[in-house]
């Protein structure tokens, strides 16, 4: 069979796009790497909350520690230092749930609501939308070998069992990338991702005594993520 009947089919709509595919490959591999794409999975550590209920004094309430995941996507540039600068877009959820210390001088605890058992024990849940923006640095000795810095801006949205509430969140951290291939490498970053609470009063749970999040200050949270990394 000739070549151009095998890449472009007399016959068949599906055929014609042959020669569109054999086009961006040729193109991506000449000019690829702009675009990176990473799905990500990891681990958020830390953050406590500060809760009011009704008749009692108040008191913390931790973040578990808990699995995460999420996807990155951005775009790369030429930097001055032969390195790169990647502005990206990050979404990262983390679905956890909240503890009590184990104090016997704090008070018996909050009263069992619908949402929660006896073991106070209610989910949270936090989805994070971040712009970053990152600087790749070179190494002449091993090109494949990529540190990084990130700085990151965005908003985090926690869903709590009564209630959701939309704060301001930043990042800073620093991570390396292996690119084995031309076109796929790995991805693993260590980064610190405080929440600012805001001043509005949020619901926890609310029954017969409303339990509410004291706002105000920082949440302090670390993340740990990996994921496979694509170029194009």
């Amino acid at each position: 069979m000739p070549l151009s009947k095998a890449i472009w089919p007399s016959k068949g709509g599906g055929g014609r796009c042959a020669p569109l595919f054999v086009l961006f490959v040729i193109v991506v591999s000449a000019h690829g790497q702009n675009f990176e794409i990473t799905p990500l999975v990891g681990a958020t550590f830390g953050g406590t909350l500060h809760l009011e209920q009704t008749g009692t004094p108040n008191y913390y309430a931790h973040v578990a520690d808990a699995f995460s995941f999420g996807l990155a996507g951005g775009y790369r540039l030429d930097a001055d230092d032969g390195g790169h600068d990647l502005v990206e877009f990050r979404w990262l959820r983390q679905d956890s749930h909240l503890t009590l210390p184990q104090n016997p001088l704090a008070v018996s605890g909050p009263v069992p609501t619908p949402y929660t058992s006896s073991y106070f024990r209610p989910s949270v849940t936090l989805d994070r939308f971040l712009a970053d923006f990152s600087h790749e640095f070179p190494i002449q000795e091993a090109p494949s070998i990529e540190p990084f810095v990130t700085a990151s801006l965005g908003a985090a949205l926690m869903s709590l069992p009564a209630s959701s509430a939309t704060r301001f969140a930043f990042g800073l951290g620093a991570g390396v990338k292996i690119f084995p291939a031309l076109h796929w490498g790995f991805r693993l970053e260590a980064e610190y991702q405080p929440i600012v609470m805001h001043a509005e009063l949020q619901r926890l749970v609310c029954t017969t005594g409303c339990i509410v999040v004291l706002n105000g200050g920082i949440m302090n949270q670390f993340q740990l993520s990996l994921g496979p990394a694509f170029r194009f």
